[in-house]
């Protein structure tokens, strides 16, 4: 698996691992604040943009989203980092915590969830139940034809629309979106994430299929700063008190005017919180070299 990385800046290695359907350039917020601060790896995940793309949905469970990253930070010779995820890259931050301890000094969560605590939600959470039903959707047959690379433009305007009108992205932002989303297959393997993961997703009225899923709840032992756009629409508020329940180390910063992608609504806020973290939890050089 070849995976394409940003490797920027020196200093404690920070893993930033981006969601759907973004790439490492999501990150660009941060690398402009944070280079001078830490060395943040940012890779395209499994399917997007550059990455190796596997053909089948089955190449794209969660084990092994987890073992590309596991890969990574052995082959750059980091033994321990923090991570930092953003919707479904915080699923895999958290992932990566549980599965390998050893390796993560700490999380930074932005607008995401554990496995186990997304489907918590989904279950006993009205509002999380009704908001994740795109999820449903995504995974069902007719979302090909909607998310594919011949709808780039279509696309650009549904998920950018708003904040290329706000000047949170520059053109040249749009034209690396465009550029990743017409890669042939890209669609496909992205969509591939929502339909190998396990999450069960029953409609408004139908009750869960609690004996059907694999996720388990792990605990989550390592320090973990959660960072909370307000204005989000993916994930109902009350995921962020969700996600402190189960973290016995875990300070949860609510942004009121951010959405679902905090670090490009109010990246300097972020920045510094990160920040924090990174100077409150240091890694000792033998550990990261």
């Amino acid at each position: 698996m070849d995976l394409q990385v940003i490797d920027h800046g020196a200093g404690i290695p920070l893993l930033l691992l981006h969601g759907f359907p973004d790439h490492a350039m999501v990150w660009r917020p941060l690398l402009e604040r944070l280079g001078g601060s830490c060395r943040m790896i940012a890779p395209d995940q499994r399917g997007y943009r550059h990455s190796t793309r596997p053909d089948g949905v089955e190449a794209y469970t969660m084990d092994q989203l987890v073992a590309d990253l596991t890969s990574l930070l052995e082959a750059l010779e980091l033994p321990r980092v923090h991570v930092c995820g953003h919707d479904w890259g915080g699923v895999l931050a958290f992932a990566l915590a549980t599965q390998r301890p050893d390796l993560i000094a700490g999380v930074v969560a932005l607008n995401t969830a554990s496995a186990g605590v997304l489907q918590d939600m989904i279950w006993n959470d009205p509002g999380q139940r009704a908001a994740s039903q795109y999820i449903t959707r995504l995974r069902s047959p007719e979302a090909d034809a909607i998310f594919c690379e011949a709808n780039v433009e279509i696309l650009i305007e549904r998920f950018l629309g708003d904040p290329r009108q706000r000047g949170l992205l520059s053109e040249a932002d749009i034209a690396i979106y465009r550029e990743a989303w017409t890669q042939p297959g890209v669609w496909q393997a992205m969509l591939a994430w929502y339909r190998a993961a396990p999450f069960d997703v029953p409609a408004p009225d139908v009750a869960p299929d609690r004996a059907g899923t694999t996720i388990r709840h792990d605990s989550i032992d390592c320090p973990v700063l959660v960072i909370w756009g307000d204005r989000d629409t993916v994930f109902v508020p009350a995921m962020a008190d969700a996600i402190a329940a189960v973290c016995p180390d875990c300070t949860v910063v609510h942004l009121p005017d951010a959405g679902h992608v905090p670090q490009r609504d109010a990246p300097d806020a972020c920045a510094g919180l990160i920040a924090d973290v990174l100077t409150q939890h240091p890694i000792p050089a033998l550990q990261r070299n």
